[in-house]
């Protein structure tokens, strides 16, 4: 049998705007059987796809069925980055959206060119590129904190700028 959320606070399909029983419609046989949480996320994602235009919606399919195509094992391989991701500091977050948006800004030529190098790399490779990016980085930070950092880096500005 489906489990039985308190019915105080669960949605009833019929408390639901025409809008959202047109967007969630899929999930109109099993609404009742769904946890109050993930209606509420469901009301949250209809809400949203909503305010998406053609373009943003067209993406948003092809990603969905890029995700549908997944292995169980991939999806929550995804998922568990994920949750590593938000465990992280903001600043650490930012830090790895500022490089994922840098990568993406290359051209398609040196992205491909990067991806085969780091492919073609081992373990061991990976690791010490790893360690020398982070040692990298921690000196950078450190020229930022003594407020020297090299020009161009987001350091402290001089007078004359």
């Amino acid at each position: 049998a489906p489990p039985v959320w308190p019915a105080a606070e669960t949605i009833p399909w019929s408390a639901l705007s025409a809008q959202e029983r047109e967007v969630l419609g899929p999930f109109q046989d099993r609404w009742e059987t769904l946890s109050p949480e993930r209606q509420q996320r469901l009301r949250r994602g209809a809400a949203r796809w909503r305010n998406l235009d053609e373009a943003q919606r067209q993406q948003f399919e092809q990603r969905y069925e890029k995700w549908k195509a997944l292995t169980p094992q991939q999806r929550q391989e995804i998922r568990r980055h994920f949750q590593r991701f938000r465990a992280l500091p903001p600043s650490e977050q930012q830090r790895i959206l500022s490089a994922r948006k840098r990568f993406r800004n290359l051209p398609p030529a040196e992205r491909q060119r990067l991806l085969e190098k780091f492919r073609d790399m081992t373990p061991e490779q990976r690791q010490r590129l790893q360690r020398e990016l982070r040692r990298k980085r921690r000196q950078r930070l450190e020229r930022l904190r003594r407020g020297n950092a090299p020009p161009g880096a987001g350091g402290q500005q001089s007078q004359s700028e």
